[in-house]
């Protein structure tokens, strides 16, 4: 596994009824210092009344780390950094930060559910086709020229392998109102890249540590299992006959 790039994570924490000071937030005053703390370069509404603020930025061990955007519900934080778990947790820290500045409340407030999604771009060492049944992956790459008409040549351009993930909360968690959404776990060739290069996008519902080490986990089975195959080849045509 080499060349990690993109790394999005994504932390959502829940809260119970009354905790997160939304409506501080959402004043000017609130507004204009979580901006001023975090730079943040636009806010605005959406639909369900979630108050997001975008594109800003942290420092976080030596380097500075965008937060794509941080967005405030009655009861929920989002928090979206171009980083690894542990820049997204230090975003949320100066969040809290502020939170408390506008409603001391807050101070030691602690969610009663944290999850985190992770997606990154890596280059991988198998062919795309290792992620498919052989018959499968052989039968498309040998008939996809026959999608092709007289104005329109058809290639084969990428793929997705996604599992759906159901998700049950806690019983403790469903009496405060509050469920969890089915997430994916996907992997696929990165978009608008060839697939001779190898390149994935890769998607967990995870932190960034767990999720590296899933990529590097199926990459170390596929090759495995490749290197295994080569072998048995081999040594049947060694064997004596």
């Amino acid at each position: 596994m080499k060349n990690v790039t993109g790394m999005y994570v994504q932390q959502t924490r829940l809260f119970a009824p009354d905790v997160v000071p939304y409506r501080h937030v959402i004043t000017s005053l609130g507004a204009n210092r979580m901006r001023q703390a975090l730079g943040f370069g636009s806010t605005n509404w959406q639909e369900n009344l979630e108050y997001v603020f975008q594109d800003g930025t942290i420092e976080h061990q030596g380097s500075i780390v965008p937060i794509t955007w941080a967005s405030f519900h009655d009861r929920r934080i989002l928090v979206q950094v171009l980083g690894n778990s542990s820049a997204a947790h230090a975003a949320y820290v100066a969040i809290r930060g502020v939170l408390c500045e506008l409603n001391p409340d807050f101070q030691g407030a602690e969610p009663l559910i944290l999850t985190e999604e992770t997606s990154c771009s890596v280059q991988l060492d198998f062919d795309w086709t290792a992620l498919l049944n052989p018959v499968f992956a052989e039968y498309v790459s040998q008939r996809v020229e026959d999608f092709s008409t007289e104005h329109v040549r058809r290639f084969l351009k990428g793929f997705t392998v996604r599992f759906l993930l159901g998700s049950e909360a806690h019983r403790a968690l469903t009496e405060r109102g509050i469920t969890v959404s089915d997430q994916n776990l996907t992997i696929e060739p990165r978009a608008d890249t060839p697939l001779s290069e190898q390149l994935f996008h890769a998607y967990s519902p995870c932190d960034s540590d767990t999720h590296l080490s899933l990529v590097s986990e199926l990459e170390d089975k596929i090759v495995k299992q490749r290197l295994d195959a080569a072998s048995r080849q081999k040594a049947t045509k060694e064997r004596p006959r």
